[in-house]
Parts: C-alpha cells; structure tokens; sequence
C-alpha cells in the first residue's frame, strides 16, 4: 500500500516556509493520524520537491503537525531554494560578481555599493554584531544568522523572547546543544506549552532526567502515551514515560 501524499504550497502562507526551515510543518485539515507516514510535497515559485514526513501532532479540530523524515541542511537549503523566483535564481547563479554589469552598479554613481542579499549582509559579523543580529524580530533574518554561524549564536537566539515555535523546536533539538542551554529553553514557561517544542526536547539525546521528567509533566496523558512508545526519542523518555503511565 503507498504512502499518502500530503501537498503544502509556500504561496498559500508564509508560515510553511517558516516552518519547514526549522524542520516541520502544520498542515490545516489534514487527515492522517498519529505516526502515520506520508510523502510531504512542497511546492514553490521554481518547482517542487517531495519529502517523506511523519505525523507528530494532531488536533482534531485544525489539522495535523508534520515531521520531515531525514530533514538536515539539504533539505532545508532545498526548500528554500524553491521560494525563489526562476528569474532571480538564473541571475544568482550565473552573474558572476566580477563582470557584473558597472551601470548597475550604485557606486558608479558616488553611493557606497550595498550588500545584495541577506546573506551576504550577514557574511562576516563581528561576534558582538551576530548577538546584536540575534535580537532582530525578523525570523528570516534569525534562521540565516543561525545557519551561517551556529552554536556561536544559539545563547543570544534562545535569549529573543520573540522566536517562533519552529525557530526553539530546531535549537532544542540539536544533538550538540549544552545543558545549560537546554536549562533556558526549560526555563521559558511559555515554549513549554508549545507541544512541538516540547516533542523537540525529548528529542534530544543530552537532555537529561531531570530535564526529561519536567517536560512529560506537562503533556496531557495521551501525549505521554504516545512518548512512551515512539521509537525517535531516546530510550531515557521512552523509560520515564512508562514509569509516569504506571504509577498514575
């Protein structure tokens, strides 16, 4: 028996490409249930691309939360990669910075020449700019400063109040993240309540069972069912989970 397909256009709401950077996506009025698989199909402005994707999360009411099966800097870059417009991708790849045409050019015109893209704005930050950057409220921005420098700004990330869910699910579910990260991340009562921030937390192999216990704490008792039997989070909250679910 194949595998459902499910089919999310970027045009349709800039939330999917949100979301699919940091690795999930919400899918309104989706169907399938817990754990079931499917084939996640993003489509853009220059193409689409196919994706197999895990149910997470559901709510009988809105939809379902998707988890992207694999999902690392390929993907991502991918799925991005199709929110740009044919005609700009052409011009990026093929203009080389040398022979770019002078008339486009506003130095030519006595202006100082500006960066010509965010990533290029963003290359070669001082450490002090890329925590200034990090407080920025502009998630595009957030997720560029988090791809092109890493674990150097995850601390000054997790202190912007202002993060989306996606943006702390991603951060809190890297392998390499220190404890005391993982702490604040804790510490934030309101991500808490989110159940993908959640879900990304038990997913991480360094929490700890401390850590462990007071995120289970905190799902409703089907979820915690759920995290006792799902074979992606580690064995660590699978055991907790059980424990809880036995003593109730």
């Amino acid at each position: 028996m194949s595998r459902p397909t499910i089919v999310v256009d970027l045009a349709q709401d800039p939330r999917f490409a949100t979301d699919l950077a940091a690795g999930g996506v919400f899918v309104p009025a989706c169907e399938l249930v817990i754990n079931d698989e499917c084939d996640l199909v993003v489509r853009g402005a220059s193409g689409e691309l196919a994706v197999p994707a895990r149910v997470v999360y559901i709510d009988p009411t809105k939809g379902a939360g998707l988890e992207l099966l694999g999902f690392g800097p390929t993907i991502r870059d991918r799925i991005a990669a199709l929110a740009v417009e044919p005609e700009t991708t052409e011009r990026i790849d093929l203009l080389d910075p040398d022979e770019a045409d002078p008339t486009d050019d506003p130095a030519a015109d006595g202006a100082p020449a500006k960066p010509a893209n965010l990533l290029e704005r963003l290359r070669g930050l001082s450490l002090a700019q890329q925590v200034k950057t990090a407080n920025s409220p502009d998630p595009g921005t957030r997720m560029a400063l988090e791809r092109m420098y890493g674990k150097a700004v995850w601390e000054a990330l997790i202190r912007n109040s202002r993060l989306t869910a996606p943006e702390v699910a991603k951060l809190a579910r890297m392998g390499t993240m220190p404890r005391t990260l993982l702490e604040n991340i804790l510490a934030n009562n309101a991500w808490l309540q989110i159940p993908e921030i959640r879900r990304a937390l038990l997913a991480n192999p360094r929490l700890g069972t401390d850590q462990i216990t007071r995120v289970l704490r905190l799902m409703p008792k089907h979820e915690l069912k759920v995290a006792a039997t799902t074979t992606a989070y580690p064995f660590s909250v699978r055991d907790v989970a059980k424990r809880m679910i036995n003593n109730d």
